[in-house]
């Protein structure tokens, strides 16, 4: 997977945490990038990550693993797995 990720932003080390957009917006310098020109964000919190992602205008992947069973969410896609998810980045991309 680490050939497929080009950058990361860890909300520990850059003091802030999702959803928060700050966090995105250095994902997406770090990438050489906007948020403007989109992307694809995957977690498994549907409230940090997926919320956040599309609040940044990404695209969103929820990997669920059960945890939230009765969460809402918005995520364009729903897996159970990071395989999963690494497939729809490839058809998507």
């Amino acid at each position: 997977m680490a050939d497929a990720v080009d950058t990361y932003a860890l909300s520990g080390i850059e003091g802030m945490r999702e959803p928060d957009r700050g966090l995105f917006e250095i994902a997406a310098k770090r990438c050489g990038v906007n948020l403007e020109a989109g992307g694809w964000m995957i977690g498994d919190n549907p409230l940090a990550d997926i919320a956040g992602g599309r609040g940044a205008g990404l695209h969103t992947i929820w990997i669920n693993r059960g945890t939230w069973p009765d969460q809402e969410h918005d995520a364009d896609y729903v897996v159970t797995d990071v395989l999963q998810a690494m497939e729809i980045l490839h058809d998507e991309t």
